[in-house]
């Protein structure tokens, strides 16, 4: 149709660009529709058609109502998800990098062998884990009353304890840090052993700054899995001052479910940070998904 190549290509590259901003809009109307929901009133809700702008702003109002209306607050909720997110995720990297370390640079029978179990772990379906979790969490020895045979208290149950300790080593984690360390020259590891450096000095003060992005990359996946957590907080805690944002967010929905704008405001603040956690951290993501072969 077109003779011009020049034409032809720029053609091709403007199609291209309009079906992504097409692509890109449908991904974002459900957030943007929940956002806009939020600043409604429940009569403009319930209007037919319905509203895509909202006709009167109660932004304030709305955000203040959802923030309070629970037993405990949304605050309280906030406050015991950093505290499950953010140390949970410290732990495991803590516990996961000398892992992958030491699979990719130390040398012992079965290594291998050990690698492949551990990834092997990742085809366990998640929800076949939560009742053996359950009962050793619960008969935890010497925890929560328990005696030395795990009977008689309730071990780590209702506790931050018990929220994280399933999780602290993760199968992914330590893949994608082997394959971040797999990367790195061996001339490093050959100059650390010619300057005398401990293994412990060449992991933490060459392998992880190296290795920084992979491992923001691997610390931001851990944080957003633990963020979202629901089913093991849920079975694993019954006090309210426990409950974690998103059993918090789903006992709201069953509480206050008909009040959608007040709905749509919790779950625009409890998407917020960590829509905000991904713009900080998107560079070192970036580098760090591209520098381990992931997809």
């Amino acid at each position: 149709m077109f003779k011009d190549p020049k034409q032809s290509a720029r053609l091709f590259k403007l199609s291209v660009i309009v079906v992504i901003v097409i692509l890109a809009l449908s991904s974002l109307f459900p957030f943007i529709w929940m956002v806009l929901t939020s600043f409604k009133t429940q009569a403009e809700i319930n209007l037919m058609p319905p509203t895509f702008i909202p006709e009167t702003w109660n932004v304030i109002e709305n955000y203040t109502n959802a923030w309070m209306k629970p037993e405990s607050t949304f605050g309280r909720y906030f406050i015991n998800t950093l505290i499950i997110a953010g140390f949970g995720t410290l732990v495991q990297l803590v516990i996961c990098i000398p892992i992958a370390f030491a699979i990719t640079h130390f040398r012992f029978p079965g290594r291998n062998f050990i690698f492949i179990l551990v990834l092997a772990t990742m085809m366990i379906p998640y929800d076949v884990t939560l009742i053996p979790n359950f009962i050793t969490i619960r008969h935890m020895p010497l925890m929560g009353g328990n005696d030395i045979f795990g009977q008689g208290g309730q071990g780590l149950y209702d506790s931050y304890s018990g929220m994280v300790l399933p999780f602290i080593a993760d199968a992914f984690t330590v893949f994608l840090l082997r394959q971040a360390f797999l990367t790195v020259s061996k001339d490093y590891w050959l100059a650390a052993q010619v300057d005398g450096m401990s293994h412990f000095g060449y992991l933490w003060r060459v392998l992880v700054p190296i290795s920084w992005p992979t491992i923001i990359t691997a610390g931001l996946l851990s944080f957003i899995g633990k963020w979202n957590g629901v089913l093991w907080p849920l079975l694993i805690t019954s006090s309210e001052h426990l409950r974690p944002l998103q059993v918090g967010l789903l006992y709201f929905i069953s509480e206050e479910g008909h009040y959608y704008h007040l709905l749509m405001a919790a779950a625009t603040f409890t998407v917020l940070p960590i829509v905000l956690l991904y713009f900080v951290t998107q560079k070192w993501f970036n580098n760090g998904i591209a520098g381990t072969g992931l997809k």
